[in-house]
């Protein structure tokens, strides 16, 4: 079972999201319930600078940071990939797991604002992923990239991988998701099976969503859902996943999929914790937790710094 915070959470999470979920989607709302994070959210330690970059070509990131690290040989960028159905999110709302990435792996992060649908429907944001990527390899091509993300973001985290691959691009590190919406055919047997014990989707919901983004475009496209891949040749995943949420089946069949294409997949599932639970580290002793595990994920893969270092790095994480 999930902590006291889970359960609260998940009472938050049922009143303010999953009441309206099988309503028709409300893009103001959902983009004000964003606009605005709590200040806690939106809160930057003392040792971590954020700063805007636009590129020539109109990509927006937010970098976020450590002020005074000291220069490595190959730091490690996280490039994240922000959750939100593909039509609201921003580097913004997802600004408390990213810094913590960014201090668990002792590196500095790149959130990508990438277009969103409905104004931006599919391929939009698998195009900005993949430049945005080609950028960061060309601005930093002795640095190790692992690319992350959440919910949607997450499966777009896998389909910029796919693309790095496809394209002849360095390959990232590693892939870190929470969560991955994988499936826009909208497949999965959890889809319906944890419709009541999900806190937050239900099939309407998750259904409009993915009909809202591809815009009539075909849901079994690689580029849209990742689990129609070939996943040859990708680097090493770590995926998180709640037993309770609806998108639970898209992670285990792109983790089953994935270890029969011969990819290396480290699996977290944990019960009565939400969807995305990794990233309410401002929130969930169980999100903390999940840092220790991407902490030593990273180790094995010899990313970021020495075991000592990690270790401090993980404990300025749960700060």
């Amino acid at each position: 079972m999930g902590s006291w915070r889970a359960w609260l959470l998940d009472a938050i999470l049922r009143w303010g999201m999953k009441r309206h979920a099988d309503e028709a989607i409300d893009l103001k709302r959902s983009r004000r319930m964003m606009h605005r994070p709590p200040r806690r959210v939106l809160r930057v330690p003392g040792d971590i600078r954020i700063t805007q970059i636009v590129t020539e070509k109109g990509l927006r990131f937010d970098k976020v940071e450590r002020i005074g690290a000291g220069a490595a040989e190959q730091p490690v960028i996280v490039y994240y990939l922000h959750g939100g159905g593909y039509f609201f999110g921003s580097p913004k709302t997802h600004r408390p797991i990213i810094i913590s990435l960014v201090k668990v792996l002792d590196g500095l992060a790149y959130a990508l604002d990438y277009r969103l649908a409905p104004e931006y429907p599919f391929p939009a944001a698998v195009e900005d992923a993949a430049e945005a990527y080609r950028w960061l390899v060309a601005m930093h091509p002795n640095s190790r990239i692992v690319i992350a993300g959440d919910s949607a973001g997450g499966g777009l985290a896998i389909v910029t991988a796919i693309g790095a691959r496809t394209a002849g691009l360095p390959p990232p590190a590693a892939v870190i998701a929470f969560s991955p919406w994988c499936d826009l055919a909208c497949t999965g047997f959890s889809l319906v099976a944890n419709a009541r014990s999900c806190a937050m989707f239900t099939p309407k919901g998750v259904r409009q969503a993915a009909a809202l983004y591809l815009a009539g475009s075909d849901a079994y496209d690689p580029r849209a859902s990742p689990l129609y891949a070939d996943l040859t040749g990708l680097p090493p995943m770590l995926l998180f996943a709640s037993n309770q949420e609806t998108l639970l089946d898209d992670a285990v069949r792109l983790a089953e999929k994935a270890r029969t294409a011969g990819v290396e997949v480290e699996m977290v599932r944990r019960d009565g914790l939400p969807h995305v639970w990794p990233v309410f580290v401002h929130l969930l002793p169980e999100a903390r937790q999940a840092m220790t595990l991407i902490s030593t994920f990273a180790g094995r893969l010899g990313l970021g710094a020495s075991q000592s270092r990690q270790t401090e790095a993980l404990r300025r994480a749960m700060d």
